[in-house]
C-alpha cells in the first residue's frame, strides 16, 4: 500500500464528469502529509507535462489515498466515486479493499462543483 494524490484526467460538462469519453488517473506516490495537490501540480506542469498547463490544479476532480494503522482510505471529490475509478486507485496504489470517503465540501472542490449549495460529506464503504 501506497500513499500518494491523483487527479481523474477526463471531460467534463457542466453537470459532472462526461464517463462516455476516455478517463486515466494521474498519480504522484507521497506521504499523504508531505505534499498538496496545489504544490505537486505546480511541479508536474514544471517537470514537462503540457497538458496541464492551461489548468489550475483544482480543475480535475481529485483525491488522496492516505494509509494509518494498516488500513487505505481514499478521500475524494464526490463526482468520482464509482466502482471503476475506486479499483483503478486501488490497483495503482496497491490497496485491497479501501475505506472510500467522498468529499461534498470546498477542500477537493474541482471545475464541475456547483458552489450555490452545500454538500455533505459522504462515506460510501464499498
Amino acid at each position: 500500500m501506497t500513499e500518494g494524490l491523483f487527479w481523474l484526467i477526463c471531460n467534463m460538462t457542466d453537470s459532472g464528469v462526461d464517463w462516455n469519453g476516455d478517463w486515466e488517473i494521474y498519480h504522484l506516490f507521497a506521504k499523504s502529509d508531505s505534499i498538496s495537490h496545489k504544490d505537486a501540480w505546480v511541479q508536474i506542469v514544471q517537470r514537462g507535462e503540457k497538458r496541464f498547463r492551461q489548468y489550475e490544479y483544482n480543475y480535475y476532480p481529485r483525491g488522496r489515498v492516505v494509509v494509518r494503522n494498516g488500513r487505505a482510505t481514499v478521500f475524494l471529490n464526490r463526482h468520482i466515486v464509482t466502482d471503476e475509478v475506486i479499483a483503478a486507485v486501488s490497483q495503482i496504489f496497491g490497496l485491497g479493499i479501501p475505506k472510500v470517503h467522498a468529499e461534498g465540501g470546498e477542500h477537493y472542490k474541482c471545475h464541475i462543483d456547483d458552489t450555490s449549495f452545500d454538500v455533505p460529506n459522504i462515506v460510501h464503504p464499498i
